[in-house]
C-alpha cells in the first residue's frame, strides 16, 4: 500500500508540470499565432498609402490626358478661337456653353476658364457672371512659363482640392490666350475607396483657408474637424480618433468602429508646387481578416484542448507503464529531427549558391526558394511570399512579347503550358522590388512526379538589344516612321486584323518637295519631312500605320467603315498639314491618293497602284487635295 502510494507520488510530481507546461504551451502557440497573423495582417494593409498615391498619380495623369484632348478639340472651334482673339466673352460663351454641359456630363467636369495671354480671366464658363481676376496658381504659372500644357492638383479660390489642366492656345505661332479645364478631387477619391476597399479621408490645415471667402468659412463650419485640421473630404463617417490619427498616435495599429475594425494608415497631402497642405488618412477594413483570424484561433484551441486531453491522457499512461520508453523514444526522434533540419539546411544552402532565381514548385505552390528570388521581389523569407502569392507565376507581367497567365489554357496549368511551347519562347517578364522589369529564359528539371525544378535565368540585355535591332529594321532612320521592311512583313497581319473593316490605303506625296530641296537645302529638307511625319502621326489613331514609301512620299494604313469617314479623316490630315508652320519654307502642302483594299480579290501592291493613280490625279488637278479611287 505505501509502495502504490509513493509510486502515485511520483507520477503526480511528473503530470503536474507536465500538465501546467501543455497548457502554457497551448496558450503562448495562440498568442504567437494571433500576433503573427496580426502583423501579416498589418503588413498586407501597410502598403495601401503607397498604392494611393499610385493610383491617384494614375487617375489623374489619365483624367488630365482625356481634359488634354478635351482642350484640343476645343481649339478646333474657329468660333472659339475668334471670340478669344476679340476678347469677347459673350461670343465665346454662346459657342461653348454646349461644349461645358456634355463635358460637365461625361467627364465630371467641374470648371472651364478662358484666360487671356497675362492670365486675366475673361470668361468663367460654370460661373459666367465672375471675371477680370487674375489666375495666380502654379499650373497656370508654369504652362505660361513652358508655353505648353501643364497640370496637377491645387486648391482653388473655393479652397476646393481640384485637378488643373492648362493650356495655351497658340494659332500660327501666335499666342492668343489660354484654356483650363478642371474636376475636383473629389470624383476620383471615391473611386479609389473602392478600389482599395479603404475608407479615405483628407485632412486639410485650417490655416490654409484663414483668407477664404465667408461661403467657404461657413461650409467649413459644417465639417468635422479637429485641433488644427478641417476634415474637407470622407468617404465615410469621421472616427472619433481622427485627431489621434492625425498626430500619429494611431497609425499602423488598429481601431474599431462599431463591429468592424479599421487598420490605420496616412499619407502627405500635398499641391502641384509641393505645399505641405495636411494629410490623406486611410482606415482599411480589416474585420473579415480579424474574423478569420478569430476562427482559426477558436479552431486551433480546440485542437490543442484536444490533443492536450488526449497527450496528458497518454502520457499518464506512458509514465506509469514506459517511463524508461520515453527517454529512448524522444532521443531518437530528436535524432531524426536533427538529421531532417540538417538535409533541409544543407539543401537551402545549395539553393543559394545559384546566381540564378531557382524554386522547386508544383503547378499551384512553391515549396523552396533561393535568396536570389526574395532578393529579387523584396521579400524576408518564402513564407513573406507566399502570404501574397501561391505561385511564382502570378509576378509573371501581360505582355505579348512574354508568356504569361492570359496564354494558358483554363483548366491548364502554367508549368506544361510554357514546356509546350517552343524553347525560343520559354520567356517571362517580371517586376523586381524597384518596380523594374526584367526579362528570364525559364527552363525545368523534374524533381519529382508534378514538383519541378525552375531555373529563371535573367536575359534583359539580350532582349533590349533584340529590341533595339527590331526596332532599326522596321523604322525609317530620318523620321521615325515606318519603313517598306515592316511594310513587307506586316501588311498581311494587318490584313487580317482589318477585319470586318475596310482596309484604306493612302498614298501621301510633299507638294513641290524638289524646290524645297533646291531652295534651302537637303538638311532644311530633311526637317519638314520629320516635322510632316509628326503633324500626320499626330492625326491619325494608335492603330492606324504611317510608312515612309521613298523620298517624299508615304503609306498610311488605316481601318475604315465608309468613304465619308475616310475623305473626312484624310481631310483632316491635309488641313493640319496646310496650317503647319515649317521653319524657312514656312507652309507645305501634301497631295493625297486613297482607296480601298478589295480583300481577298486582289494583290496589296494593286491597292497601292491604285492609290498611286489618285495621288497621281491629285496633283494633276492643283496639288493640295484628297483624291479617293474606288
Amino acid at each position: 500500500m505505501e509502495k502504490e502510494e509513493e509510486s502515485f507520488i511520483y507520477r503526480l510530481n511528473l503530470y503536474i508540470p507536465l500538465v501546467l507546461v501543455t497548457s502554457f504551451m497551448s496558450i503562448i502557440t495562440i498568442i504567437m499565432v494571433i500576433y503573427f497573423q496580426k502583423q501579416a495582417i498589418y503588413e498586407y494593409k501597410s502598403v495601401i498609402p503607397t498604392q494611393f498615391e499610385i493610383s491617384l498619380k494614375d487617375h489623374v495623369d489619365y483624367d488630365a490626358d482625356i481634359l488634354s484632348e478635351s482642350i484640343n478639340f476645343i481649339q478646333e472651334n474657329t468660333l472659339v478661337e475668334q471670340g478669344l482673339r476679340n476678347l469677347n466673352k459673350k461670343e465665346i460663351y454662346k459657342n461653348i456653353e454646349k461644349t461645358f454641359k456634355s463635358m460637365n456630363k461625361s467627364l465630371n467636369l467641374t470648371h472651364m476658364y478662358f484666360m487671356k495671354t497675362d492670365g486675366t480671366i475673361l470668361l468663367r464658363v460654370h460661373d459666367y457672371k465672375r471675371d477680370g481676376d487674375f489666375a495666380n496658381r502654379t499650373t497656370f504659372k508654369e504652362a505660361q512659363k513652358r508655353q505648353a500644357l501643364f497640370y496637377g492638383l491645387e486648391f482653388g479660390i473655393k479652397k476646393n482640392y481640384t485637378l488643373r489642366v492648362v493650356k495655351p492656345w497658340i494659332v500660327n505661332g501666335e499666342l492668343i490666350g489660354y484654356i483650363e479645364l478642371g474636376k475636383e478631387i473629389d470624383k476620383i477619391l471615391g473611386t479609389l475607396s473602392k478600389l482599395l476597399e479603404t475608407e479615405i479621408y483628407m485632412a486639410t490645415k485650417k490655416d490654409i483657408f484663414a483668407n477664404s471667402p465667408q461661403y467657404v468659412k461657413e461650409r467649413l463650419n459644417k465639417m468635422a474637424k479637429t485641433d488644427d485640421y478641417y476634415i474637407v473630404y470622407n468617404t465615410a463617417l469621421v472616427p472619433t480618433e481622427i485627431n489621434s490619427i492625425i498626430k500619429g498616435d494611431l497609425l499602423n495599429s488598429d481601431i474599431s468602429i462599431g463591429d468592424d475594425s479599421f487598420y490605420v494608415s496616412r499619407s502627405a497631402l500635398t499641391d502641384v508646387s509641393g505645399k505641405d497642405l495636411g494629410y490623406f488618412v486611410f482606415l482599411s477594413n480589416i474585420t473579415l481578416e480579424y474574423s478569420i483570424m478569430n476562427s482559426a484561433v477558436k479552431i486551433l484551441s480546440i485542437v490543442l484542448a484536444f490533443v492536450g486531453i488526449i497527450f496528458l491522457a497518454s502520457a499518464y499512461i506512458i509514465i506509469k507503464q514506459k517511463e524508461r520508453n520515453i527517454n529512448s523514444l524522444t532521443e531518437e526522434l530528436n535524432i531524426q529531427k536533427d538529421d531532417l533540419k540538417r538535409f533541409n539546411n544543407k539543401l537551402q544552402k545549395l539553393f543559394d549558391t545559384q546566381s540564378n532565381i531557382t524554386i522547386l514548385t508544383s503547378a499551384n505552390s512553391i515549396h523552396m526558394a533561393n535568396q536570389t528570388m526574395l532578393d529579387f521581389f523584396g521579400f524576408k523569407d518564402l513564407r513573406d511570399f507566399v502570404i501574397r502569392h501561391k505561385c511564382i507565376c502570378d509576378r509573371f507581367i501581360d505582355n505579348n512579347n512574354y508568356f504569361h497567365l492570359g496564354k494558358v489554357e483554363e483548366g491548364k496549368n502554367w508549368i506544361d503550358a510554357l514546356r509546350k511551347v517552343s524553347e525560343k519562347d520559354q520567356i517571362v517578364a517580371m517586376m523586381d522590388k524597384h518596380f523594374e522589369i526584367y526579362a528570364f529564359r525559364v527552363s525545368f528539371s523534374e524533381f519529382e512526379t508534378g514538383e519541378y525544378l525552375v531555373t529563371f535565368s535573367d536575359i534583359t540585355d539580350t532582349m533590349i538589344e533584340q529590341i533595339k535591332l527590331e526596332y532599326k529594321v522596321t523604322h525609317d532612320k530620318l523620321t521615325g516612321a515606318y519603313n517598306r521592311e515592316f511594310f513587307d512583313r506586316m501588311i498581311h497581319l494587318h490584313i487580317k486584323k482589318s477585319t470586318p473593316e475596310k482596309l484604306g490605303v493612302v498614298l501621301c506625296d510633299i507638294d513641290h518637295f524638289k524646290k524645297v530641296n533646291d531652295t534651302y537645302g537637303h538638311g532644311c529638307g530633311d526637317d519638314v519631312l520629320v516635322q510632316v511625319v509628326k503633324t500626320i502621326q499626330k492625326s491619325i489613331r494608335k492603330d492606324d500605320y504611317l510608312i515612309r514609301w521613298g523620298g517624299e512620299e508615304f503609306i498610311i494604313l488605316m481601318k475604315i467603315n465608309t468613304i465619308e469617314s475616310f475623305k473626312t479623316v484624310l481631310e483632316h490630315i491635309r488641313l493640319k498639314i496646310e496650317k503647319e508652320h515649317f521653319d524657312k519654307v514656312e507652309h507645305i502642302t501634301c497631295s493625297f491618293g486613297a482607296t480601298f483594299y478589295l480583300n481577298n480579290e486582289e494583290d496589296i501592291m494593286q491597292t497601292v497602284e491604285r492609290a498611286d493613280q489618285g495621288l497621281y490625279k491629285a496633283k494633276d488637278e492643283g496639288r493640295n487635295q484628297v483624291q479617293i479611287l474606288c
